[in-house]
């Protein structure tokens, strides 16, 4: 057994691409030397329990503030951690890390809490967009332990799921993923250039399944009028949990996706992926782009060719490439 190993608290409460952005950075954190448990947002945990590699973790709910406050002071109470990461978290976070006086706490200084609640903070512009989202979270780590080499070898990874019943039972074989939806963080393809997409691989005769949740709705309204009875489309919207939603990833010819969590989710399985980027700075795919993480894996940039004015936000009838996602061409993609 370890022993008198430094325990270390990681924390990312945040959605899906965020956290797996995140997770691979305790790579270069020697086991020898750090005990390391991760704090994430509440069903988050389904990530790291299905990585290639043991994960430890506590979910907190940054929803129900009160009740996450409390989750996590007893924790921190009880594990006596020696160095804190803040890589994305609310203010109470930072407070509690202070509170229970973790020597080192390390995080990003930019709202007012990292000032006061954290010791080792490090000034990033993230909003700029000048590297990968990896990247600015290896940074905080290499405040901790120094600089770091061969980062493009540091990757996170799940088990390739090796079952195909989710395919017998929804009778898939030799598909493509479109995964039209997203959270509204960015700006998206619109559905007539999705439907003209899909319409070009039916009449390819390829078989496409359509994935998805709820709160994708918005994004899947025309399209799910267009082919929501048609035998080459097979509708799996709001049917499949997350490891049956990896099966269909890991065994799909390839996925199509915005940015957004799934796509970060293909290439974490080793998928080839088409996906759809804004040019917007906070969006733009140099910060938010799947990484490649093997060899033989291809990942394929669709983002508008324009010098885009916009830093945070599209600026619409104000900008003169407006609306610019229209000018992403299907026969780019297919």
């Amino acid at each position: 057994m370890i022993t008198n190993r430094k325990k270390i608290i990681l924390i990312r409460l945040d959605k899906i691409g965020d956290l797996v952005c995140t997770l691979p950075v305790d790579q270069v954190l020697d086991p020898k030397v750090y005990d390391i448990t991760w704090v994430v947002q509440k069903g988050m945990g389904q990530i790291l329990d299905l990585a290639d590699r043991p994960l430890n973790y506590i979910e907190l709910d940054k929803s129900k503030p009160d009740i996450a406050r409390s989750m996590l002071s007893h924790y921190l109470k009880k594990n006596k951690f020696d160095i804190a990461i803040s890589f994305q978290c609310p203010w109470w976070v930072n407070f509690e890390l202070f509170w229970h006086h973790i020597p080192r706490r390390i995080g990003v200084l930019s709202q007012w809490h990292s000032f006061l609640f954290l010791n080792q903070g490090l000034r990033q512009k993230r909003s700029e967009s000048i590297q990968h989202e990896f990247e600015y979270n290896l940074e905080l780590v290499e405040k901790l332990i120094g600089s770091i080499q061969n980062k493009d070898a540091i990757a996170f990874r799940f088990r390739r799921p090796s079952s195909s019943k989710t395919l017998e039972k929804h009778q898939l074989k030799n598909y493509i993923v479109v995964h039209p939806g997203m959270m509204g963080s960015a700006l998206n393809w619109p559905q007539e250039k999705y439907i003209e997409y899909i319409q070009g691989l039916i009449d390819q005769s390829k078989t496409v399944v359509i994935t998805g949740t709820a709160s994708d709705e918005p994004y899947l309204t025309q399209i799910k009028n267009t082919f929501k009875n048609h035998p080459q489309v097979k509708w799996l919207q709001s049917v499949l949990n997350f490891s049956e939603l990896l099966e269909i990833l890991n065994f799909a010819e390839y996925v199509v996706a915005p940015s957004t969590g799934v796509a970060h989710l293909a290439a974490s399985l080793g998928k080839h992926i088409k996906a759809i980027y804004s040019p917007i700075q906070v969006h733009h795919p140099r910060r938010w782009k799947p990484r490649k993480i093997y060899p033989d894996q291809q990942i394929e940039i669709f983002v508008p060719e324009v010098s885009c004015p916009g830093t945070k936000s599209c600026l619409q009838d104000q900008c003169p490439h407006f609306p610019c996602m229209n000018s992403i061409k299907i026969t780019e993609i297919v």
